[in-house]
């Protein structure tokens, strides 16, 4: 009876979605850590529901799994990798000598993915609207390239934005759903996370950038996400989660609490009185409109006849008199220099395919 009572005082403890997103502006972020099937995304979507009411946040979404875009998201969204993909394959094979090993060389087949350059994403991510990355990849590496170069680019313009001028006030906050496919313990590790750790650690002072961090194992995602991370923790049944947690859980009924707690149910570990939050169960409202870039499709180009010599002379008597629509002149070099500057222009066209935003 006395652990019943114990739980009924946990359950009466709750607290409004809009002190949670303070706490979050004050931090670098949360991270929910809890079995499949507690409610890490539902619980997420009702505060992103809270954010979104706010003019001075803009939300990112970078996820990996479908559930945002089939039961979590209302508003704009792209598919990466599949309308849209910026992150391509290099088969560049690197060959290494071994030390101490003569006439040994080591083959690096690991697969490197490469970014290329788009004006259009970066336009999306200047205008801050609020918006969902479904990402296709697979492959986490190829994952983490991707959410490297979104906050990157939202770290370098947040941050210039401060500069220019001290008073700006305008957030950002990154959701990070399956964070183990790109912050797991050992890619974190990795050279290519050297710039994205700087990033990270310094988002909330630099550059006004905040994260929700989505796991089901601590132990899953690197200590160096964590660690700066307050921790949401929901059920949590993995010994090697518990270990982590154990630094942070002052007494053994906080500990057997987290192994028992119902949906949505979630002790947020202050280091002080380590409060139970219940959150509200999430019901979408609207529906997800994919943007992608398009290029523009070109004229078909009639072939040209030729005046023939009689109307070549014709032209000669009467230089005023417009050539016929889809004749040209014979062996005049003004009209040759006309086409080749047509074509000139379908080029540009499609250089500039990044100007334009559609709507699936």
């Amino acid at each position: 009876m006395e652990n019943t009572d114990k739980n009924l005082n946990h359950e009466e403890v709750h607290s409004s979605i809009a002190d949670i997103l303070e706490e979050i502006k004050q931090s670098l972020g949360l991270c929910l850590c809890a079995e499949s099937g507690h409610g890490k995304s539902y619980s997420t979507a009702q505060i992103i529901k809270t954010a979104l009411l706010d003019k001075n946040l803009t939300v990112i979404v970078l996820s990996p799994s479908k559930i945002w875009a089939r039961k979590l998201w209302s508003g704009y969204a792209v598919k990466v990798g599949d309308s849209f993909n910026p992150i391509i394959v290099n088969d560049k094979t690197d060959i290494e000598n071994v030390q101490f090993l003569r006439d040994t060389v080591h083959i690096n087949l690991d697969k490197k993915y490469s970014y290329v350059k788009s004006k259009w994403l970066e336009d999306l991510l200047r205008s801050k609207q609020s918006i969902l990355f479904d990402i296709l990849y697979k492959n986490g590496r190829r994952i983490k390239a991707f959410e490297s170069v979104v906050l990157e680019y939202i770290y370098n313009m947040q941050s210039e934005a401060i500069d220019r001028n001290p008073e700006y006030a305008h957030h950002y906050l990154v959701v990070l759903e399956e964070a183990q496919n790109a912050f797991g313990t050992y890619s974190m590790n990795s050279d290519d996370s050297l710039e994205l750790f700087t990033i990270f650690t310094q988002s909330r002072s630099d550059a006004l950038v905040h994260y929700l961090v989505l796991g089901q194992r601590l132990n899953d995602i690197s200590c160096k996400v964590v660690e700066r991370l307050k921790i949401l923790c929901g059920l949590t049944l993995g010994e090697n989660s518990l270990r982590k947690l154990k630094s942070m859980i002052p007494d053994k009924a906080t500990k057997t609490r987290i192994q028992s707690l119902p949906r949505r149910h979630w002790i947020y570990l202050d280091g002080k009185t380590n409060p139970e939050i219940t959150i509200p169960e999430f019901k979408k409202e609207g529906s997800v409109r994919y943007l992608k870039p398009i290029i523009p499709k070109a004229e078909p180009k009639t072939e040209q006849k030729n005046l023939g010599v009689i109307g070549f002379f014709k032209y000669l008597l009467n230089p005023f008199q417009t050539v016929p629509k889809g004749y040209k002149l014979a062996n005049n070099e003004e009209s040759e220099n006309n086409i080749n500057e047509d074509s000139k222009g379908d080029f540009l066209m499609l250089q500039n395919e990044d100007l334009i935003f559609s709507e699936e």
